[in-house]
C-alpha cells in the first residue's frame, strides 16, 4: 500500500499524543525547602504557604481559610501536577502516606480524596481521621489497589462521592490529589492544618510510570481524518 507511510506517521503522533494520559511516578513532598512544589488550596477559600520549621520535621504546608471568609467550613490543599495524576493504574500505585497537624481551632473530619478526571468531577474520599487534638503531629497511611471494583474500594474504607466514576475509572484517569479537612462554621476562622511528608508510592519501571497509549479522542480524531484523506486520494485517482 503506497499510503502506508502517512498514515504510520499519522498513528505515531496520535500515539505520542494520547500517552500523556500515564503521569503519575512514585513521588513525594516534605516542603523543607520553603516551596509549595505545585500545591495549592483545596477550594478558592483555602490559602496555603510553606513555612520553612515547624514541620515533621522541617518545613511543611500549612493551610488556612482565606481572610475575606470560608462558606465551605474547609481546608487543606491539593496537586494536580502530573507525578501525581494520570494513570494510577498503570503507575502502580499501592499507598498514600501524609502527617497531619491540627494546628489550631478544630476539625469534623480530614480525608483524603482523589477526583475523576477534571474539576468538573467529584471522585473517592478516605477517610484519615475525625476530631483531631491540637497541636500533635499524626501519621497517616492508605493502602489501595487501582484495579479494585467499587465494592472492594468500598469494603477497604473508601467512600464514593454523588454522580462519581468508578474506583477504577476514576483511578485510570485521576485529576488531583488532595487533603481535605472540615471544620464547624464557628471554627473557620481559627482552624489551622499542617500537612508534611505527603507520599505516593508507585511501583513503575525503577519508580517511574511507563506511558501506556490509549485510544483516545486525540488519536481517533487523528486517525479518522487520515483515513477520509487517503482514501479520497485513491479514489480521485481511480476516475482518472
Amino acid at each position: 500500500m503506497k499510503n502506508w507511510k502517512p498514515l504510520a506517521g499519522l498513528f505515531c503522533t496520535g500515539m505520542f499524543l494520547s500517552a500523556n494520559v500515564v503521569a503519575a511516578t512514585n513521588t513525594s513532598d516534605s516542603w523543607d525547602d520553603g516551596q509549595l512544589h505545585g500545591w495549592v488550596g483545596n477550594t478558592a477559600a483555602t490559602v496555603v504557604s510553606a513555612p520553612a520549621t515547624g514541620g515533621n520535621s522541617g518545613g511543611y504546608l500549612l493551610s488556612t481559610s482565606a481572610a475575606g471568609g470560608n462558606p465551605f467550613r474547609t481546608i487543606g490543599a491539593q496537586n494536580r501536577e502530573a507525578r501525581y495524576t494520570g494513570n494510577l493504574q498503570a503507575a502502580g500505585a499501592y499507598r498514600v502516606s501524609v502527617d497531619l497537624n491540627l494546628l489550631s481551632g478544630q476539625s469534623t473530619w480530614a480525608r483524603l480524596r482523589v477526583r475523576y478526571r477534571d474539576f468538573s468531577h467529584n471522585g473517592w474520599v478516605y477517610q484519615l481521621d475525625g476530631s483531631m487534638p491540637v497541636s500533635q503531629w499524626r501519621h497517616y497511611q492508605v493502602d489501595f489497589d487501582p484495579n479494585w471494583t467499587d465494592a472492594q474500594a468500598i469494603a477497604a474504607g473508601w467512600v464514593q462521592e454523588p454522580t462519581s466514576a468508578s474506583f477504577r475509572e476514576t483511578m485510570a484517569n485521576a485529576y488531583n490529589m488532595e487533603v481535605r479537612l472540615l471544620m464547624p462554621a464557628a471554627a473557620v476562622p481559627d482552624t489551622q492544618l499542617g500537612i508534611d511528608n505527603f507520599h505516593l508510592y508507585a511501583t513503575g519501571a525503577n519508580g517511574n510510570a511507563t506511558a501506556v497509549p490509549v485510544l483516545g479522542p486525540p488519536l481517533l480524531v487523528l486517525l479518522a481524518g487520515g483515513l477520509i484523506i487517503i482514501g479520497y486520494r485513491r479514489l480521485a485517482r481511480s476516475k482518472t
